[in-house]
């Protein structure tokens, strides 16, 4: 009974790259385990759109009038992985990457109204939680070093999951969606212990 009473209660787990050209979404549950976690991307690229292996997905992007239509469609599509592999009785974790502060000019306000559009509705869902990761803290996590750049975050993923994401998608350098996959992994694994050290 002991052992009960301390027992966490199971959740979904969720790390998100949030961007405005290519989100991606890793859901889990709290047992993590690359091969039973589904990946979610959203892409412009025709040859990026449909399943490669056995959990990772690619759909296109939604035509878009303005600025805040686009922000909305995004988030949308976020909410809507969330809650499609979310069993109905269970909370939500959601983990999303902070600013990097590596855009200029317009971009700058353009990033920060389409991830504040998300959180609020996140903040509204009364099946989710969600909370902000440094990307620091994400990047040495993965690779030991706060500063990893895209490849020595490719080296740790394709080391800790043994799946070359390059050959998955026919791919000669890194990019898009393979850098935000790799993200939403690591945001999602790093606020799954996050979370389990809270509830210790």
């Amino acid at each position: 009974m002991a052992n009960q009473r301390y027992q966490k209660k199971q959740t979904t787990i969720v790390g998100i790259d949030y961007s405005l050209n290519s989100p991606a979404i890793c859901i889990a549950d709290d047992n993590f385990d690359f091969n039973k976690c589904s990946f979610h991307f959203l892409t412009s690229k025709k040859k990026h759109i449909g399943k490669f292996g056995k959990n990772i997905f690619g759909y296109e992007i939604k035509d878009y009038d303005s600025n805040i239509e686009r922000f909305n469609n995004i988030s949308i599509w976020a909410l809507d992985i969330i809650h499609k592999h979310k069993p109905r009785q269970q909370t939500a974790e959601v983990f999303i990457e902070g600013y990097s502060f590596g855009s200029k000019g317009q971009a700058v306000f353009q990033i920060a109204e389409n991830c504040g559009l998300l959180k609020y509705k996140l903040h509204m869902s009364p099946s989710i939680l969600y909370d902000i990761i440094v990307p620091s803290v994400v990047k040495k996590y993965a690779s030991g070093k706060g500063n990893a750049d895209k490849q020595l975050m490719y080296d740790s993923f394709k080391k800790d999951t043994g799946v070359d994401l390059l050959k998955m998608f026919d791919m000669g350098k890194l990019n898009n969606p393979v850098t935000d996959i790799i993200d939403s992994y690591y945001i999602a694994k790093v606020g799954n212990e996050n979370s389990n050290s809270n509830n210790i």
